[in-house]
């Protein structure tokens, strides 16, 4: 047995009862700040551990189990235990381990295809689990977490948050941080990924391929996402004087949580006061059950393997063919390898989403966000739809443009990756629950304009919470061929609204049987004024109280039952008689409810088709409705006559 002592960090530790070659590796004394103990039979993934971890941390390495009662762990700081060993396996030491060193920290190492032991080590008390083969950058990142090491460099260390952040909370994604040179860089993020991230950074700036960054911070909205260091790439001079700076990050992302005071104010009721508290929101997963941090940790994994599929494709691609057949080989490669890892990535969603629904209902809901958080937004922010629905750039996640990406094609991105990750999101129950929308309002506005058109006269419609009314926007590219519809569009958000008048703009001139008002209010508001005054405040829009048909979908989601009640009745009451009434509901069937709460930030009120059912007939007492359920019965509609 052969023992170095010569850092103070182990000269105490007691090394006697240790079974197998004991050594101390590492002779950067100077960086040494922790002691780590590897438990494994396999002499290569010892080697690699070492150099992973070399200069760090000090490394202590067994071959093989030790004997039952062989175990004195005092000094250590971390242990990894490797699972498959002669003799005791894994699980074995670490049950031993648990008994008597309860706080130690464990990391357990099993293969890719052993999910079950990953979830009886994380059971017995295991803190993380890594897979085999080992990816030592990824090893770095989870060590040097569990011992809440920083990373330091040959710059000066800010830590983040630390740069004085030049944060906007209108102006989308944001970034910050500090340069080679000490000065502050500060702009907006193009692209993100896990391993990198372009950035525009404007006005002056000396930064070239190869300088070092620290303190990088990036801003989604109320998210937060730091890593302490990164190395700049390309840098592209734009024909508006701003630098595109691809920025190399090689150290696990930290996420965290803006406060409210630091971010802008949520304009619809919320519906989880404690998701905007301000004070500081801890990622420790220890807490959560198994079977939770397990698919976390899984999806996590699935995502990092898709990822190194779609990079080395990308790489073999580079010296190719371009033009056409490269557009049709990339193509071919995100069909192919979407199918390839679909029925993987669906059985994890289902395993997630029964963790979930547990978590749900329990406090633990607050613990659960930031620690599927920092671990799946590094592989997920990069989807264009994701970004756009944690950022939340008008305050709400179901804004216009995220609204769109659903409406158009589902494999959208900047890399084969992007567009991988966002297929599979994109062609969700609920994102096929908002095209079916889109498709039963349509399928409405056309009912109604040839209702009307028997009886020799225009309809008059009215969206409520309209956005940009997507709906519309479909009529107006095809109108039907008989039969005129003025539309109204009513909305509480002045940038909707101006976003509605470009892009019908861009559709050109309205057909002639057709005429389109946009008009700023909120239903709610009007709800509540309809019961004890005569009219609205001064300069707000008041709806007539002749229109055939009026529709509101995409809000109760986050309404109370209260408030669901008072807007039923409130917009059943301004229908003409015979005119009809449009309102929905996100269900209970979602398939992807505890993803969308948890990973996207996206909470919503769900309700069954009977409770919907319930709230409607309080709104409208003895009223005629019919009550419709979207293909996958993740979305309810009430179609009630006037």
């Amino acid at each position: 047995m052969r023992i170095d002592t010569t850092s103070p960090v182990i000269s105490n530790y007691r090394a006697s009862n240790l079974s197998g070659d004991l050594v101390a590796l590492s002779s950067n004394t100077e960086a040494i700040t922790a002691c780590v103990m590897v438990i494994d039979d396999d002499p290569s993934a010892l080697r690699l551990i070492e150099k992973a971890l070399q200069g760090r941390v000090r490394v202590l390495q067994t071959l093989g189990a030790p004997e039952e009662g062989a175990l004195d762990l005092d000094g250590v700081d971390l242990l990894i235990l490797d699972y498959k060993m002669p003799g005791r396996n894994g699980l074995e030491v670490l049950s031993e381990i648990r008994e008597f060193y309860p706080e130690l920290p464990v990391l357990f190492m099993t293969g890719f295809s052993e999910p079950g032991l990953a979830k009886k080590a994380l059971q017995l008390g295991a803190d993380r689990f890594i897979t085999k083969p080992i990816a030592p950058g990824m090893l770095q990142d989870v060590v040097y977490e569990c011992l809440g090491i920083p990373v330091s460099g040959s710059q000066r260390i800010v830590k983040p948050g630390s740069v004085t952040e030049r944060f906007d909370p209108d102006a989308g994604r944001s970034f910050c941080a500090v340069g080679t040179n000490g000065g502050e860089l500060s702009g907006s993020v193009v692209r993100f990924s896990s391993q990198s991230a372009f950035v525009e950074v404007a006005g002056e700036h000396r930064i070239k391929s190869g300088d070092k960054v620290t303190g990088i911070i990036f801003r989604f909205g109320r998210q937060r996402v730091s890593a302490t260091e990164g190395v700049v790439g390309e840098c592209v001079v734009l024909g508006t004087g701003a630098l595109e700076v691809e920025l190399l990050i090689y150290r696990q992302w930290n996420i965290e949580e803006v406060s409210s005071s630091e971010s802008r104010r949520e304009k619809l009721p919320q519906t989880s006061p404690a998701a905007m508290n301000d004070a500081p929101i801890a990622i420790d997963g220890s807490e959560l059950p198994a079977e939770f941090r397990l698919a976390v940790y899984d999806f996590a994994n699935l995502l990092r393997q898709v990822q190194h599929d779609s990079l080395l494709f990308e790489r073999s691609s580079n010296g190719g063919s371009g033009g056409v057949a490269r557009l049709e080989a990339d193509s071919r490669f995100v069909t192919t390898t979407s199918e390839c890892y679909q029925q993987a990535f669906w059985d994890i969603m289902v395993r997630f989403e029964a963790a979930a629904d547990d978590l749900r209902k329990s406090k633990l809901t607050e613990v659960a966000k930031p620690f599927a958080r920092k671990i799946l937004y590094p592989y997920m922010l990069c989807s264009p739809f994701i970004s756009r629905v944690v950022e939340r750039p008008i305050g709400v996640p179901g804004d216009f443009e995220m609204l769109g990406q659903i409406l158009g094609s589902p494999v959208e991105g900047h890399t084969l990756y992007e567009r991988i990750v966002s297929s599979y999101i994109l062609k969700s129950g609920a994102a096929n629950a908002y095209r079916y929308r889109v498709d039963l309002l349509l399928r409405e506005i056309r009912r109604s304009v040839a209702e009307c058109h028997r009886t020799g006269r225009p309809a008059k419609i009215l969206s409520m919470a309209s956005g940009v009314a997507y709906e519309v926007q479909e009529y107006v590219q095809n109108p039907s061929k008989e039969g005129a519809v003025t539309f109204t569009l009513v909305d509480f958000s002045d940038e909707t609204l101006e976003e509605a008048r470009r892009q019908y703009g861009r559709l050109g001139a309205l057909p002639d049987s057709v005429s389109l008002e946009m008009q700023q209010s909120s239903v709610i508001d009007l709800a509540n004024q309809s019961r004890g005054h005569a009219e609205a405040g001064r300069g707000q829009f008041v709806p007539d109280s002749d229109y055939d048909h009026v529709y509101c979908a995409g809000l109760f989601d986050y309404l109370s039952d209260r408030l669901i009640i008072k807007v039923i009745s409130y917009l059943h009451s301004i229908l003409r008689p015979g005119g009809t009434l449009v309102v929905s509901n996100f269900t209970k069937d979602n398939p992807i409810k505890g993803y969308m709460t948890i990973v996207m930030d996206w909470e919503l009120i769900y309700r069954s088709k009977e409770e919907f059912q319930a709230l409607v007939e309080k709104a409208v007492p003895g009223g005629e409705y019919e009550i419709e359920l979207d293909h996958d019965g993740a979305e309810v509609y009430a179609i009630a006559k006037g």
